[in-house]
């Protein structure tokens, strides 16, 4: 279990100091996390959950953003 928190906080913690561009691509491996974190019955904290919905936001957007008008 100290594992997958260890490996939560290095993600976070490059998600939060990556470009603001870019960082939606983090969302599959931090929804990975969270998935593993629940099977094994932990506690997932709300600013994680809080974070994966705002790289969803983030990566429908930019699906937008290059779609032609």
């Amino acid at each position: 279990m100290a594992d997958l928190n260890d490996q939560l906080a290095k993600l976070k913690d490059e998600i939060l100091n990556g470009d603001p561009e870019t960082r939606h691509g983090y969302e599959p491996q931090l929804a990975q996390l969270i998935e593993d974190m629940q099977q094994q019955g932990m506690a997932v904290p709300s600013d994680i959950r809080c974070l994966h919905e705002e790289l969803v936001s983030e990566a429908i957007e930019a699906q937008f953003d290059n779609m032609p008008v």
